[in-house]
């Protein structure tokens, strides 16, 4: 471990909490937006800074963390923020997708959420990319339930500001209180089964102490309730009933924050415990028994959050669903432990996360400049605005995994590792994902390309430069990662590696 620059694993936590802090009161007016730009963007540039400071180490001595201790107690007596590979890559990447999502939400917040909450959202705001960002960071386990607190109990009240352009949006946040709370429970128990097991709560202790001990019923226990929980925050089938509703009620910049990081950072959570805490010497880290069950749900979301995807009424729904499907994709990489499959779900979820968000985000413009986002109110968009129906074919192309796309890359990846682990049947479902991912694509162009135009309304409102620029950061980064796949291939395989426990 390196203390050149341990201190930035704090501050990758401190920007934003002190910036949610201040929030009410400098939150007034522009003053809130402001302040969460200006706040997002430290954050970014401190979590890229990490991300290539580890980098570089990498190349020198693998594998390599960065570690702070809090207090200056060292590990395992206090708690540990630690940065690896994965974790910075990951951090980066919700840094960077709130500071874009923030520059897009201005008009849109102002349009959305009365006068007197505005202050209060943005420190909702930046307390929930706080505690996304320390779950990525800590290496203490009860530290990964209290940020995952911090993080959803903001995001419900994020989802529930909706409710000035549905009502619904409370319904949707109270569903997603009541199942967030019961994934959350689950992982508290597997937390605390592992430390009547261990009698530590530092990660990296836990899995040393694990090795030293029997695979006992109490560890089953705690593997079994940590993956009820975390398949609950990441909202895997069966289990995402809260999620449409969420991403479609909730206020269209917190739609885009949400689809493009709250489930990636489930995933991580998952990956993290599975691979970091639960690994055992010489033998499978998932039972045959949960590979199946596992896989199967991952099986079940591509084909059911397909074909709900493309029976849905209006783009948002269709964006929700699709995202369960791609939730599969990503969690049955991880499933089958494979490094290449590893390496694709990686892929996908920093892919998922550029091309989900610049979608939302394009929804969000609908609902600025039309007020729906239901697709018999998009007849002829192609003609009326024809710059925004291309980025959502664009998007669409790179969720089916056309070639040139960032999609193709992460699916070639999945497919490659599924096949070579021995399965065959998963690789089938997800090419079968990809045909269903076309028909749900397909409907929106057929209904913007060859329905007949609709009216604008009167006085159609125009475009402030800091709405499509977001669209064209995302959307345009999805396009020119899937032509240079190289240099985030090769990041992501290191990920992978010291995941499983190799070496880059």
């Amino acid at each position: 471990m390196s203390p050149d620059l341990s201190y930035l694993a704090i501050l990758v936590v401190l920007i934003p909490l002190v910036g949610g802090v201040l929030a009410p009161l400098l939150g007034r007016g522009i003053g809130g937006w402001l302040l969460a730009l200006v706040t997002t963007a430290a954050t970014t540039f401190v979590s890229g800074y990490l991300l290539f400071y580890i980098l570089g180490k990498n190349a020198v001595a693998a594998p390599f963390a960065v570690s702070y201790p809090i207090g200056g107690w060292p590990p395992p007596f206090g708690i540990e923020l630690k940065v690896d590979l994965l974790s910075a890559l990951l951090a980066t990447l919700v840094a960077a997708i709130g500071f874009i999502v923030t520059l897009f939400s201005r008009q849109g917040v102002d349009d959305e959420i009365p006068a007197d909450r505005r202050r209060f959202f943005w420190s909702l705001w930046l307390l929930a990319i706080t505690g996304l960002l320390g779950i990525l960071v800590t290496g203490d386990a009860f530290n990964v339930y209290v940020l995952l607190e911090l993080s959803s109990l903001t995001i419900y009240g994020l989802i529930a500001m909706g409710r000035s352009r549905s009502r619904q949006a409370l319904t949707a946040a109270l569903n997603y209180l009541v199942l967030g709370s019961v994934g959350a429970s689950f992982i508290l128990i597997a937390i605390g089964l592992l430390y009547a097991k261990t009698g530590t709560l530092n990660m990296a202790d836990i899995h040393a102490r694990l090795l030293l001990a029997p695979v006992d019923a109490t560890v089953l226990t705690a593997r079994a309730f940590l993956l009820a929980g975390v398949a609950l925050k990441m909202a895997l089938f069966p289990l995402h009933l809260w999620m449409p509703a969420a991403y479609a009620k909730a206020p269209s910049a917190v739609a885009a924050l949400l689809a493009a990081t709250a489930t990636k950072v489930g995933i991580y959570m998952a990956m993290r415990f599975i691979f970091s805490v639960f690994a055992v010497t010489g033998g499978a880290v998932l039972s045959d028994a949960n590979v199946f069950i596992l896989s199967s749900c991952c099986g079940a979301a591509i084909i059911f959050g397909s074909l709900a995807a493309a029976r849905q009424p209006s783009l948002s729904l269709l964006l929700a669903y699709s995202s369960v499907a791609q939730i599969g994709y990503i969690v049955v990489g991880m499933t089958v432990g494979h490094i290449d499959a590893m390496t694709g779900s990686i892929l996908h979820m920093i892919f998922h996360a550029l091309m989900k968000g610049g979608l939302f985000l394009c929804a969000g413009i609908l609902i600025y400049r039309l007020g729906s986002t239901r697709l018999t109110d998009l007849a002829g968009l192609g003609q009326r605005m024809p710059w925004v129906s291309g980025a959502i074919v664009v998007g669409g192309l790179g969720m089916i995994g056309i070639p040139g796309t960032a999609g193709f890359v992460s699916k070639f990846y999945l497919l490659k590792g599924l096949i070579l682990s021995g399965h065959p049947v998963l690789a089938g479902l997800v090419l079968g994902g990809s045909v269903l991912a076309a028909i749900y694509t397909w409907r929106f162009v057929e209904i913007a390309y060859l329905q007949p135009a609709k009216e604008l309304p009167e006085n159609p409102r125009g475009l402030p430069i800091e709405k499509f620029i977001p669209v064209i950061v995302l959307l345009g980064a999805s396009i020119v990662l899937g032509l240079t796949p190289g240099p985030i291939v090769d990041v992501a395989r290191d990920a992978a590696l010291q995941l499983l426990g190799g070496t880059p």
